[in-house]
């Protein structure tokens, strides 16, 4: 709960930071991977695979039922399809077809039968009952990702909930969450919540799209998220879906999305960063993703230095059952395929706080560290990085100035620990403190550490801001 990573999306922890700028950076394409709608991503490090998870519809026209397949891969660039015992080419049919669903491997799950999990609507092949209103989100189980326990009776949300329905774990809070579309084309998001798998809360709208949007003719919705927990923070890949307010189409069944990206340090309550930019930018036709880069899912790299982003690629604009079938037939005998494009990034480097020169600086509120891990994502390969500690007033802490950091120098880590000569970090434990970097030529990242905020009065943590009792 006490895990904290600053990435400088804003600057509310910061106090202080003369000759620096703050710096966007785009994910780089890195490969395609097989294509699919409502995909997922991970790494099981127990078989030393990524695994991506996705839909193929049983039937072009036929956009509900869907069958969810498996391919496995050692670089994210070649992947291979995953087979079940019985020859078939999918792993799990959901009893007549799955949709909208995310397979997460839950590191929190004691049971090994649990390891991994679905969610999303099962049974699409059956008519409903009541037109949208009767596919209910439900769960699935699995030891190893390939042969699943099907659990229709552990329902998460009643009824359709047209879009990626996405499971994760919020350490924060010991919760299940589960993001979707509290109605039928209600294009926001929605987060129910769970202790237990069993008993979920009422519905909690969480993002709304507000005004920054407002531009002519476009509308912005909401097409789905999914969240990752990055060790001290989380970031929400949201798809923003973009459609016409001249167009008289009242379902607005016709657009475009792109990715976006925000954030949270609780998992409950999510931030826009302020960059207008789309996270990365669609493509020119006819590459996949030109007409929608929706955002899926994101994993670490094996060796911890990066982040694979995995996008759904679409080749033609969204729009209803039929207009796709005539576009996938006309693309079909075009030769024109498509995938879904896997991205790349440096660990926690969408941003950074770049030195104009050198003498850059960056001095953060007082907190309190908790553990010895404190550590500095940075990039100081033309330069160099320092680190010192100060008291709430800004004076170095004695054994702890800049002059007494071994400098990072003509180097580049994603989690890198300052080192003092002559003084510990466990010397100042729970002690109020300001971190302070001293950049020359180089880029600041991030700051990591297990701590908690006490700018004037200890506070629980930075996911949790009520203020505790002094000792």
């Amino acid at each position: 709960m006490n895990r904290v990573k600053l990435n400088f999306f804003d600057d509310y922890f910061i106090d202080f930071r003369p000759g620096t700028l703050r710096r966007w950076y785009t994910p780089e394409f890195h490969a395609l991977a097989p294509a699919g709608a409502y995909s997922s991503l991970c790494y099981d490090p127990r078989i030393g695979k990524y695994r991506v998870f996705y839909e193929r519809p049983i039937k072009v026209g036929n956009d509900g039922p869907r069958l969810l397949c498996l391919a496995e891969s050692t670089d994210m660039k070649e992947f291979v399809p995953v087979y079940t015992d019985k020859g078939e080419d999918f792993i799990f049919d959901g009893e007549g077809g799955v949709h909208g669903a995310s397979v997460i491997l839950d590191e929190y799950e004691p049971d090994p039968a649990r390891r991994y999990k679905f969610c999303g609507m099962t049974r699409m092949g059956t008519k409903p009952a009541k037109g949208h209103a009767n596919y209910p989100v439900v769960l699935a189980f699995s030891p190893d990702g390939i042969n699943w326990e099907h659990r229709p009776d552990l329902v998460v949300h009643p009824y359709t909930s047209d879009t990626g329905n996405n499971l994760f774990y919020n350490p924060c809070t010991e919760e299940y969450n589960l993001l979707y579309r509290s109605a039928y084309v209600d294009r926001r998001v929605s987060v129910r919540t769970s202790k237990d798998l069993r008993n979920w809360s009422e519905p909690r709208m969480i993002l709304h799209p507000g005004a920054n949007y407002n531009n002519d003719c476009w509308q912005t919705q909401y097409y789905g998220m999914t969240v990752q927990w990055c060790d001290g923070i989380f970031y929400g890949l949201l798809w923003r879906y973009r459609t016409s307010l001249q167009d008289r189409d009242f379902s607005k069944m016709f657009g475009v999305i792109e990715p976006e990206l925000v954030y949270s340090y609780d998992g409950s309550v999510f931030y826009q960063t302020g960059n207008e930019r789309p996270l990365v930018e669609r493509p020119p036709a006819p590459n996949p993703g030109w007409a929608g880069l929706s955002v899926q899912d994101m994993c670490l790299s094996a060796d911890g230095r990066d982040y694979y982003i995995l996008f759904g690629g679409s080749m033609y604009v969204h729009g209803t059952s039929e207009n796709n079938q005539i576009m996938h037939d006309i693309l079909k005998a075009a030769g024109i395929t498509g995938g879904s494009p896997v991205y790349r990034i440096g660990k926690d480097r969408f941003c950074g706080l770049e030195s104009v020169g050198n003498g850059g600086l960056v001095i953060t509120k007082s907190l309190e560290l908790m553990e010895e891990d404190l550590a500095l994502n940075y990039n100081a390969a033309c330069g160099s990085v320092r680190c010192a500690l100060m008291d709430a007033r800004g004076e170095f802490l004695e054994g702890f100035s800049f002059d007494d950091c071994v400098p990072l120098e003509f180097s580049d880590s994603v989690q890198a620990k300052p080192v003092w000569r002559g003084a510990e970090l466990s010397s100042v434990l729970n002690r109020r403190l300001r971190i302070a970097v001293e950049l020359n030529g180089a880029t600041l990242h991030a700051i990591e550490a297990t701590a908690r905020p006490h700018i004037r009065q200890r506070q629980k943590s930075f996911s949790d801001p009520k203020g505790i009792d002094m000792d």
